[in-house]
């Protein structure tokens, strides 16, 4: 499931922005297919979050009901614990995709461990598919062997893109 805190969190961070700006941003950072921010979420999330004291939002005087939305610096700290947060191998890609969006913002050795647990897994689960390649790989009919080496290639490019997340310095 996708952190919507995160997302919209994350997009103020970067800059601040109205409640439409950051539909639009998040569109483009994230967006169809993979995720739609309708409005009751992005608004009840702006709401929550202005409540936690994460944002605070500024009343544009020329502009009717718009309000300019700024991190403050206990949103800073409550974003970085939730892109510190580790992950699980239960974990969907596309909610550790947009948190690995902001990895910029914590240590190499924070970034290592949110990843090693999704990383280890992947591995273990390519180690046991290609055991049952090598296994059972000739008996297999041809479309459950191209699933089966489909798969493989997913985990070997999850794989490989992990490993390039932990080597960033």
């Amino acid at each position: 499931m996708v952190n919507s805190d995160l997302i919209i969190l994350g997009m103020i961070y970067f800059q601040p922005s109205h409640g439409y700006l950051l539909k639009k941003n998040v569109k483009y950072y994230f967006g169809n297919p993979y995720f739609k921010l309708n409005n009751n979420v992005l608004y009840s999330t702006l709401i929550k979050l202005e409540k936690n004291g994460f944002i605070v939002g500024k009343v544009i005087p020329e502009k009717i009901n718009k309000k300019v939305y700024h991190i403050t610096e206990e949103g800073k700290k409550h974003l970085i614990e939730l892109v510190s947060t580790p992950s699980t191998p239960e974990s969907d890609d596309f909610g550790f995709k947009v948190k690995s969006v902001f990895f910029d913002l914590i240590p190499s050795e924070s970034r290592i461990k949110v990843i090693k647990p999704l990383y280890e897994s992947k591995l273990k689960m390519l180690q046991e598919a290609s055991k049952k390649k090598e296994i059972h790989g000739s008996d297999m009919p041809p479309i459950s062997f191209a699933v089966l080496e489909f798969g493989i290639k997913e985990l070997m490019s999850s794989i490989e893109f992990y490993e390039k997340l932990m080597n960033f310095k």
